[in-house]
This record gives C-alpha cells, sequence and structure tokens, in this order.
C-alpha cells in the first residue's frame, strides 16, 4: 500500500466481501458492518508498511473485523445492560454504498469527518453524559469497576487469540495461492525434497506435498501441507519460528524433530509418529503432545486416540525401508500393492477379496511382497493374458464347472 489510490483501489475490490464477513459476525448489529470493515482498512493504512502480499494484508484484516466485530457487539450489550435492557441504541439504517464507505474512510485519514459523523458523533456524547450522570446520582460502581476488569483481562486472552487465528488464516491463504510450489509422487515413488530452511522432506508414493511461495522468508510462513505420507526431519530454525505441517483438521507444530504423517484422501484417520523429539498435534482448540516414540491417531471428528500397533506399523515402517500390512483382507491389500510396488493386480474369483492377508517386505522387492500375500493368503500369482492376477491354491467347485470342458450330446 504505497499511497492511497492503491489504498482505494484494494477497499473498493473487497469491501463487499468484508462487508458480508462482517454481518456474519455482527448478527443482529450487521448495521455496524460497514465501520468496522472502515476502522480494519484504516488500521491497515497506519500499520501499511509491513505488508508485502495480498495474503498478509487478508489475514490483518479478517483478524481485525472479527476483533472490531467482537467489540461491537460487547459494547452494544454493555448498552443493554446499563439502560436495563431498555431501547437498543439507534443504528444507521440502510446498506452503505462502497463509494460512500470511501468518503467516509478518506476523511477519517485525513483527520476530517462527515458532517452527518459529526453531528451524530455530537449527540451521542450529549445522551451518553446525560445517561451517565443520571447513573452517577444512583449506582454504586463497584461493581462494574469490578466487572470492567474482568472484561479487559478476557479482552486480552482474546485479542490472543484473534491473533492466533489471524496468523492461521493467513497461513491457510498461503498454502492455498495459486503461487505455491507443489511436488507428487505416483504409484511406487518415492521423492526427497529440502526446503528453504534445511528440512529434509521424504514423500511416500501417491502423495502431494505444497510449499508456499514465501516460505522461510522474512515476513513469510514455515508452513506446508501434505496430503499422503511423509517423513519429516526437521532443522531448528534461526528463528523462533516453528516448523508446521497442515493436513485435513490437524496442524503439527514442531521446533526440530523427526516424524511421520500419514493422510491419504481414502483413510479415516491421521497418525503421526514421533522417531525423534516432540511435536504439538492442533485440532480445533485441543493441542496434544506427542513424545519420541510414541504416536497420535486423529478422527475426522476431531477426536484423538493412540493407533493400533498394526496401524502405527503400517503408517510408519515405510521410512525405514519396509512395508507392513496387517490385519486387513486383499481387497484392502490390491491398492496398497499399486500404491507401494506399482503393481496392478486383480483378481477374477471375488470371493477371494474377504480372505485375510499380510504383507511384510522391503520396499524394494516387489516379489518379496507377492510372495507375503501368497503365503498368508492361500493364493498363487499368476498370469492371465497380460494382466497379473492371485488365484486360489485350491479352486472352488464352481471355479473348475467353468474350467470343464463342455460334454458332446
Amino acid at each position: 500500500i504505497t499511497d492511497q489510490q492503491v489504498l482505494e483501489r484494494l477497499f473498493r475490490a473487497s469491501y463487499l466481501k468484508w462487508v458480508a464477513d462482517a454481518k456474519g459476525r455482527l448478527k443482529e448489529a450487521s448495521s455496524s458492518a460497514p465501520r468496522v470493515v472502515s476502522k480494519a482498512f484504516h488500521l491497515a493504512w497506519q500499520d501499511r508498511k509491513r505488508f508485502h502480499s495480498q495474503d498478509e494484508l487478508d489475514a490483518f484484516l479478517g483478524a481485525n473485523i472479527q476483533h472490531g466485530a467482537a467489540r461491537e457487539i460487547s459494547r452494544i450489550a454493555g448498552v443493554h445492560r446499563m439502560s436495563h435492557g431498555g431501547a437498543a441504541q439507534k443504528h444507521e439504517s440502510g446498506e452503505m454504498s462502497v463509494d460512500e464507505a470511501w468518503q467516509r474512510l478518506k476523511s477519517a485519514l485525513e483527520g476530517a469527518a462527515p458532517e452527518s459523523q459529526r453531528q451524530r458523533a455530537s449527540t451521542a456524547r450529549h445522551e451518553a453524559a446525560g445517561h451517565m450522570a443520571q447513573l452517577a446520582q444512583k449506582r454504586n460502581w463497584k461493581p462494574f469497576i469490578l466487572v470492567g476488569i474482568v472484561a479487559l483481562a478476557a479482552a486480552g486472552a482474546g485479542l490472543y487469540w484473534i491473533d492466533k487465528a489471524g496468523a492461521s488464516r493467513a497461513v491457510d491463504h498461503a498454502l492455498n495461492a495459486a503461487d505455491v510450489r507443489s511436488y507428487e509422487t505416483s504409484y511406487g515413488q518415492q521423492m526427497n525434497v529440502g526446503l528453504d530452511d534445511g528440512t529434509q522432506v521424504r514423500l511416500g508414493p501417491q502423495t502431494k506435498l505444497t510449499i508456499p511461495k514465501r516460505f522461510g522468508m522474512t515476513g513469510g510462513f514455515r508452513a506446508v501441507k501434505i496430503a499422503g505420507t511423509a517423513n519429516f526431519s526437521v532443522t531448528r530454525a534461526s528463528t523462533d519460528q516453528p516448523f508446521e505441517v497442515r493436513t485435513g483438521n490437524a496442524i503439527i507444530v514442531a521446533r526440530g524433530t523427526d516424524f511421520v504423517v500419514r493422510a491419504f484422501a481414502e483413510d479415516s484417520n491421521i497418525i503421526v509418529h514421533v522417531k525423534e523429539g516432540s511435536v504439538d498435534v492442533r485440532v480445533g482448540e485441543q493441542i496434544k503432545n506427542v513424545a519420541t516414540g510414541t504416536a497420535l491417531q486423529v478422527k475426522a471428528s476431531g477426536e484423538t486416540s493412540v493407533p493400533s500397533a498394526e496401524d502405527l506399523d503400517e503408517a510408519r515402517t515405510w521410512a525405514d525401508g519396509n512395508v507392513t500390512i496387517v490385519g486387513h483382507d486383499l481387497r484392502y491389500v490390491l491398492p496398497a500393492l499399486k500404491r507401494w510396488y506399482g503393481l496392478d493386480i486383480r483378481v477374477q474369483d471375488t470371493t477371494l477379496m474377504t480372505r485375510k492377508v499380510f504383507v511384510r517386505a522391503a520396499m524394494n522387492s516387489p516379489k518379496e511382497a507377492i510372495s507375503s500375500v501368497e503365503q498368508s493368503g492361500g493364493l498363487k500369482f499368476t498370469y492371465i493374458g497380460e494382466n497379473m492376477a492371485f488365484q486360489d491354491t485350491v479352486p472352488s467347485k464352481a471355479t473348475k464347472a467353468a474350467k470343464a470342458p463342455a460334454r458332446r450330446r
């Protein structure tokens, strides 16, 4: 924001969006939305040197509109209490056009105010002074002083969480922007990615890593997004900015550690396993610390728990060069073989799909993986035409009948 012309362009381009956002927060007090939005832009103008991107500006505006709306609701509630639930304070009626809103903001930037605003302000001051004079004659102010102290403490805590929410929203914007960098693997592929802060990431198959444009830069973000599975070896940065991994409904925060994340789209749970150090896993307002050698499972509902030994082995052993899949049927294992080894194996006899099998094999040995399935499920690997397939080692009667030549009459 170099001058007022740039501010005006930004204001006009997003005014309706931010007014709608403010109205959603203000509810019954939605008529105050233009004033809340204008105040947020006024603050942005005063602090304009800090913004280097639209994402940073949007995060600032969103946080201040949220704060301003909360403050407006609190103010109106206070007026109601002071007047014993009497008539509500009058608000401006009707929609304020973007032209009128900009003229008011421009006047405020230049230290002036439209005549109508000055008249309303003067009237409000007189009414407030008279009302307070009446209250002073008959009120004991000690309870209000106590309430004020409590309110200030609550406001301080509220501002902290608003700042946190604004920063989190800025990260989300940056990770969903058009200028992100992405790395993606396919079936049977792995990839090593070195980040600008020295962190090393190893991507498992069918995995996508998203990195914001300003990753690790001054005023930027030290956060990435993962869909699939990855092993993170996080360096301790020279700044206090923690490293974040965002996936699904979870945010994993680390300051120098080694951990594995599994979060495939078809999985019902996210699993985080810490090999060294510790991480904090945040789901909504809930924060769980995961120490060395332990793991956490996050459900879509936000509920957290310790994963089963089988689920944990499947999530973590690939990072050590092995594939472990236990406690599943062939229907589950076939897509996993394609993911980890690129093996597209089919089954003609659909009754075999419910047969329990397991995989314990090195990641670089598809032959070992096939042998594991054969031995655990009583199956044999073969080719039907050009297609790879599993068949039962003891064909069923229906299969034998299908293969038997028809008798001549």
